[in-house]
């Protein structure tokens, strides 16, 4: 058994943005033959990005020749002869309601089968837009309203009533990226990072014109926290950013846990003092620390999958977030 990281390519171009640090699952392979699924556990509710543990025994005497990974019906990954299972953590399954179905054939020409469906939420947004039936602006990416970091993906893509000559994104009002035709790339899509400078609320904007002057556009707001992941660290202006939480987190991001355990993290060197530090199983506050240093029992935590929030402020009133996933009394 291994794991396997997949990720597209803009997923590997904001990799600081959205990589997490993940413990990788230790999926033993079941007693009779079959395929085994460890995590996620069903009709659970996860954080992009998703880790899919599971693993696989064949007939007596035989071998498992290969087994594919589908999401939604689409082969995702195809493993090699003697491989039984892998952990696989891929970008490109992305927000929305997945069922993952595992097939397995072993040398004996036996098939075996199983599936989990789950949700994915958070920052796995589609950032490829397809064109808008009528002219306009298709503005896929983020969703309005959501919470994301200081810098992050959007994408839009434009349809006028003669071709599209150009498309420019604007935050707050102000010009970041423009894309044309003389930049020998389809002026009708533009796929780039938003970079905004402040917590708060903000105004992201596309414009497109087409050949014939019409001008189109579309706006929503969205929210920016400093939000990150634990290979990331809180930004501290133009000086290199100390850590945030803890990489040493516990319960480390998709390991498995009993129904009790113990929360400990921590935040440090942080350029403001850090007054409190909140934790949640989804939406559900679980423990609350004032300082910088958590460590705190949680008893009669929900069986299944989970998502772990850890929301931090300083005293300058500053929000720092970070969310990952968790098994919680999960055979594995």
């Amino acid at each position: 058994m291994g794991s396997r990281l997949q990720f597209p390519f803009w997923f590997r171009i904001t990799v600081l943005f959205f990589l997490p640090s993940v413990a990788m699952a230790d999926c033993t392979a079941p007693l009779d033959p079959g395929v085994r699924i460890c995590s996620p556990s069903p009709n659970a509710t996860v954080v992009f990005v998703a880790a899919i543990a599971f693993n696989s025994t064949p007939a007596f005497g035989a071998e498992i020749v290969k087994f594919t990974l589908y999401d939604n019906d689409h082969d995702e990954v195809d493993g090699f002869p003697g491989q039984t299972g892998e952990t696989v953590i891929d970008a490109g399954i992305q927000n929305g309601r997945h069922k993952i179905t595992i097939n397995a054939w072993d040398t004996a020409g036996n098939l075996y089968q199983n599936s989990v469906s789950f949700t994915v939420v958070g920052n796995g947004f589609p950032t490829i837009c397809h064109p808008p039936k009528t002219p306009g602006i298709d503005f896929c990416a983020p969703p309005a309203d959501a919470v994301l970091g200081l810098d992050y993906p959007v994408s839009a893509t434009a349809k006028g009533n003669s071709a599209i000559a150009a498309v420019r994104l604007y935050v707050d009002g102000k010009s970041q990226v423009t894309q044309t035709q003389a930049m020998q790339q389809d002026p009708s899509q533009l796929s780039t990072l938003a970079l905004v400078s402040s917590q708060g609320d903000h105004q992201i904007a596309f414009v497109a014109w087409d050949t014939s002057g019409h001008v189109f556009n579309a706006t929503r707001k969205i929210h920016s926290t400093y939000t990150y992941s634990a290979v990331d660290c809180p930004p501290k202006g133009d000086s290199p950013c100390s850590p945030g939480f803890d990489t040493v987190l516990t319960p480390e991001p998709d390991s498995y846990v009993g129904n009790s355990f113990t929360l400990q993290n921590q935040i440090l060197n942080n350029s403001n003092p850090i007054t409190t530090i909140k934790a949640y199983i989804d939406n559900t506050l679980v423990a609350t620390s004032h300082g910088p240093t958590m460590m705190a029992p949680v008893d009669n935590a929900p069986t299944g999958t989970h998502i772990i929030t850890l929301q931090a402020w300083d005293n300058a009133g500053t929000l720092y977030r970070m969310q990952y996933n968790v098994n919680i009394n999960m055979q594995h």
